[in-house]
């Protein structure tokens, strides 16, 4: 499947992606790579105790773009790489300090994502209920819409599970390697090749990041990585919905990042009486890590049982109503699993 010249290019890109972060650690007392170095450790969602270099978003689009310049002959990897562009531009202005009202930057992201979603085709057009999914067919908007609030929600989900080392990087490698193995089953091997790329992007990102974290993904890395998940799922399930792989397996693999976001919305406004949009130390991640001290544990933990549900997916693929079971059995024990962890501390 691959050429000899597709792993020189391969190794190339690892070599120059590793030597990129090195350099910009190296580097990262200088003026021009200072102002990237997160030392505000009295953030309600900060747990670490030295600065660290939020450089994790600029490294997944070089790594994008190194990618680009060596398969260019990929349509894929040209869509991801101008997808990418307004995307990592706008979330980076967090990343070098400039402050953006949590709701301006909502609106804008939704705008952007709004655009991409029309210019590049990735519209969602099935949910498998069959009412809904004739509406969404029925007016080209609503399909529209309903895609980017999806995208958003992913986007702003895989920020909200950003902050500890290894969380969100170990969590997006799963979804990817799963994905993979899809994209291989069904002969989709241009897809295929997408998720190995990404796959090593984020075990590269994930030497410098677990357990010891020298490189933070930041908002740009948190979006972009949000950003290329939705695009992954997006495209699989295109290729994979005449071979009867059911909207409900994409919402299983997605649902920890869907999950925390709704959750945590809602608890902010009924439950707290506060402002959904600001961050706090109640998301799921937060009180396991009250529980064991150690972000170790607490990456491992989540993922471990998330890994374990995703398994079960994998198993039952073509089985909807399984995997509408496993969806309802994944926020349930989402829900016992927070109540639980809140009465111990």
């Amino acid at each position: 499947m691959f050429a000899f010249i597709d792993y020189l290019y391969l190794s190339v890109i690892i070599i120059c992606s590793n030597i990129f972060i090195i350099f910009l650690l190296k580097n990262s007392k200088k003026k021009f790579l200072s102002i990237f170095l997160d030392s505000e450790f009295s953030k309600v969602q900060s747990f670490h105790t030295r600065p660290v270099l939020k450089v994790g978003g600029g490294f997944i689009f070089f790594f994008i773009f190194l990618s680009y310049l060596f398969f260019k002959e990929s349509f894929l990897l040209r869509d991801i790489f101008f997808m990418s562009f307004p995307i990592f531009f706008f979330s980076i202005l967090e990343d070098l300090k400039i402050k953006i009202n949590p709701l301006l930057r909502l609106i804008v992201l939704f705008v952007i994502i709004f655009f991409l979603v029309k210019f590049f085709s990735l519209k969602i057009y099935s949910i498998q209920f069959y009412s809904f999914d004739k509406f969404l067919n029925s007016y080209q908007i609503l399909s529209l819409i309903f895609s980017t609030l999806c995208i958003a929600f992913l986007i702003n989900g895989s920020n909200f599970i950003d902050g500890f080392n290894g969380l969100l990087g170990i969590h997006s490698s799963i979804i990817i390697f799963i994905l993979s193995i899809i994209n291989y089953y069904y002969d989709n091997f241009d897809l295929f090749f997408l998720c190995i790329l990404f796959l090593i992007c984020f075990i590269i990102f994930l030497f410098f990041n677990f357990p010891n974290s020298k490189v933070f993904l930041g908002n740009s890395g948190s979006y972009l990585t949000g950003f290329i998940l939705a695009i992954l799922v997006i495209w699989t399930s295109q290729k994979t919905q005449y071979h009867k792989v059911y909207p409900f397996f994409f919402a299983c693999l997605l649902n920890y990042i869907f999950f925390e976001i709704f959750f945590s919305f809602f608890r902010k406004i009924f439950y707290e009486k506060k402002n959904p949009l600001y961050p706090d130390k109640k998301h799921l991640h937060m009180l396991v890590f009250a529980y064991f001290k150690t972000h170790v544990k607490t990456t491992l933990v989540i993922n471990f049982f998330y890994f374990i549900t995703i398994i079960l997916a994998l198993l039952f693929l073509n089985n909807p109503g399984f995997l509408k079971i496993l969806f309802i059995l994944q926020i349930l024990f989402y829900i016992i699993f927070y109540v639980i962890l809140v009465k111990k501390l």
